[in-house]
């Protein structure tokens, strides 16, 4: 065989890899993502929020309340309803997202679904073992006891292993 045929059997080996379709390692998009079944061992959310209610805390994963059925997710951190800062992030079986942040009877809650305007935009990555997310929420409502309603800004930065 001579170097010249070598060569072009190696270039067309390469361009069949790079041509053929490989399942994702990793998938990270600003949309809906797959996510397969699975708990939770590890992780936290960094949650800020400003507006008529602030906090800023970094807050562990509920490892207990945290699960992924295949169709829908719920990641929880911090125990929901506590007096301590708490967040939860939801991939519901209609391709919706939820993003909520709260701490005892205050709380704001925003969402994405595919297709209508929102005021939350962000991003995730999942892998077979760790599902990392980006959302941001401009001028969400938001409901603190004997104020009422309100308007906040709030990111959650999260990470979820399992």
């Amino acid at each position: 065989m001579s170097r010249r045929t070598l060569r072009a059997g190696l270039a067309a080996s390469a361009l069949l890899l790079l041509l053929s379709p490989f399942p994702a390692l990793a998938q990270k998009t600003g949309g809906f993502p797959d996510i397969s079944q699975r708990s939770y061992k590890s992780g936290s959310a960094k949650v800020t929020v400003t507006g008529t209610f602030t906090m800023d805390a970094e807050i562990p994963i509920n490892a207990q309340a945290s699960y992924s059925d295949g169709t829908m997710t719920w990641l929880q951190f911090g125990a929901s309803g506590a007096d301590a800062p708490n967040s939860l992030i939801t991939y519901s079986d209609i391709r919706e997202i939820g993003i909520q942040a709260g701490r005892g009877k205050v709380g704001a809650q925003g969402g994405i679904m595919e297709g209508e305007a929102s005021p939350c935009s962000g991003t995730v990555e999942v892998t077979k073992t760790e599902i990392v997310g980006d959302y941001k929420c401009v001028g969400v409502t938001s409901y603190e006891p004997g104020k009422g309603m309100g308007k906040v800004n709030m990111t959650v930065h999260f990470t979820a292993k399992s």
